[in-house]
């Protein structure tokens, strides 16, 4: 599949800010362009994503928020919410699956995007494989059942069905999205995270364009984001 995925609302849930844009920015850019209403959760605030080990965590995670805002506003995104759970030590807990569980119910999404708990041909940031394994099961059975987490029915927060899932950073993608047309503007919202610009050696156009290359040969495109498609109905 090489089209734009169909979606009307898209939750994207990462594990770090610049993670969703730099997974899926173009697709995100494509999907605004064409009227879809994206929202972000990200799980941590970066904070041991620090350059510099004698920098304030508190001011520093303050920082990685605030880029990681203007890069979604850059993409088009209608909101961003940070859970605030330490980096580096996330784990597919009940108490994480239940706040994922509440923004799945808040915003109520027909299509949810995270990271592919399940890679193995190349290195993973256990955050991902985590927040990858806490989303999946929030959006299927927890967010449709009434019977889990019943208090945040009680709240108001009535369950919904999520009809689809798109994995990034997966080894068997099987879904490929033509982001030629919007290369530079998903280049734009990562140069919002300033910070984190050590994190791409030779330069970060250059590491995103072969990245992108990378994903598209195998659909023969020339630039493209990569997903594996979870059916969830």
């Amino acid at each position: 599949m090489a089209d734009l995925p169909d979606a009307t609302r898209v939750l994207i849930v990462g594990a770090h800010p610049d993670d969703p844009d730099f997974f899926c920015g173009g697709t995100v850019a494509r999907w605004t362009a064409a009227g879809a209403t994206v929202s972000y959760v990200v799980v941590t605030s970066g904070d041991k994503g620090m350059p510099d080990p004698s920098l304030d965590p508190v001011a520093f995670s303050r920082m990685r928020e605030a880029e990681q805002e203007a890069s979604a506003r850059t993409l088009g995104v209608t909101n961003v919410t940070f859970l605030r759970l330490t980096d580096g030590e996330v784990f597919d807990t009940l108490e994480l699956r239940a706040l994922l569980t509440a923004e799945i119910r808040r915003f109520r999404p027909d299509l949810i995007v995270t990271h592919d708990p399940l890679t193995r041909r190349y290195r993973q940031h256990p955050d991902h494989r985590a927040v990858g394994a806490a989303t999946l099961a929030a959006a299927f059975p927890a967010c449709r059942l009434a019977t889990f987490f019943p208090e945040q029915v009680a709240a108001g927060l009535s369950p919904h069905v999520v009809g689809r899932a798109l994995l990034f950073g997966s080894d068997q993608p099987d879904t490929f999205v033509d982001i030629a047309p919007v290369f530079d503007r998903k280049v734009a919202a990562l140069e919002q995270h300033a910070s984190q610009a050590s994190a791409f050696p030779g330069g970060l156009h250059t590491r995103v364009r072969q990245w992108a290359e990378d994903a598209g040969r195998p659909a023969g495109l020339a630039l493209a984001e990569a997903f594996l498609s979870v059916d969830l109905e």
